[in-house]
């Protein structure tokens, strides 16, 4: 009899052993760390620090921090601090940042990788970008308004002095008193809207009007120096971060306004005329 005992309890122990859960690391008290929240919570971290849990005492300590931060989180929502008015707003801001980005990264970012084809179209297409040591001479005429550029433009379609206008008319000090002359330069002298349509001038050719960031140019190539063209697997990943870069802003212009256009937001001119921003002053 007392033999059988021992063997019923065997294998009640042995059945208990083998159900046990191990997918849970720790638990207790309201305190639950199982093996998939620490999986996920090292991937976090960044490569370098992932170095230290990776042997039997690292975990152990990174494991024991967890306990500690879950430990915290409940002591912190037993006293209430989960309901304070300031805790509300940060998790709602919180909220309202991760869901803005998630959607980002959704309609924008991953919609804006080009494909291998459109980096070689675009590669193809830009071949003297791409030379090393190639370089051209331009000038250019730059005023604040593309009216203004238009108008310029005309008039030398007309047969009026590239370098006499640029002269008179560039808001450009330096290269003005040169008749507009920027010298000779290479890829990634200038600003990229600039280059995209330089670098595609043929000699003696005269843009349109090309807008940057300091308003808009007539740009005229006179000279061009060969240079060695660099392979396209060597510029690839270059090409992919510009036309990712170019491809994401264009969504994120046309998603913004799908959006305004389906919700047709009105803005309070009287209300907005009431507004005031109160500012610190100085020693205050």
């Amino acid at each position: 009899m007392k033999k059988l005992l021992i063997l019923i309890f065997a294998v009640v122990f042995m059945a208990g052993c083998e159900s046990k859960d191990t997918s849970v690391l720790a638990e207790g008290s309201g305190v639950k760390i199982t093996k998939e929240v620490f999986e996920k919570r090292v991937k976090r971290l960044p490569e370098w620090a992932k170095g230290r849990f990776q042997t039997e005492e690292g975990k152990r300590n990174f494991l024991k921090e967890l306990i500690k931060e879950e430990l915290l989180f409940q002591e912190a929502k037993k006293q209430g601090f989960n309901k304070e008015a300031e805790v509300v707003a940060k998790l709602e801001e919180f909220e309202r940042m991760t869901l803005i980005n998630f959607l980002l990264k959704k309609e924008i970012e991953e919609k804006g990788i080009p494909s291998e084809e459109e980096i070689r179209e675009y590669y193809n297409k830009n071949l003297d970008g791409f030379k090393i040591g190639f370089r051209i001479r331009a000038k250019h005429i730059l005023v604040e308004t593309k009216e203004e550029a238009e108008d310029i433009l005309k008039r030398i379609q007309k047969g009026k002095s590239f370098s006499n206008l640029a002269k008179e008319l560039s808001k450009d000090p330096g290269s003005a008193k040169n008749g507009g002359d920027l010298g000779f330069f290479g890829s990634g002298t200038m600003l990229p809207e600039f280059e995209k349509v330089a670098f595609n001038l043929k000699i003696g050719a005269i843009s349109n009007p090309v807008k940057t960031q300091f308003g808009y140019h007539i740009i005229q190539v006179t000279e061009k120096k060969e240079g060695k063209l660099r392979d396209f697997e060597e510029v690839k990943e270059e090409v992919k971060k510009r036309l990712t870069m170019n491809k994401q802003k264009t969504f994120f212009t046309s998603f913004i306004e799908k959006l305004e256009k389906e919700n047709k937001v009105n803005i309070n001119e009287e209300a907005f005329k009431s507004l005031t921003v109160e500012t610190e002053k100085p020693g205050e």
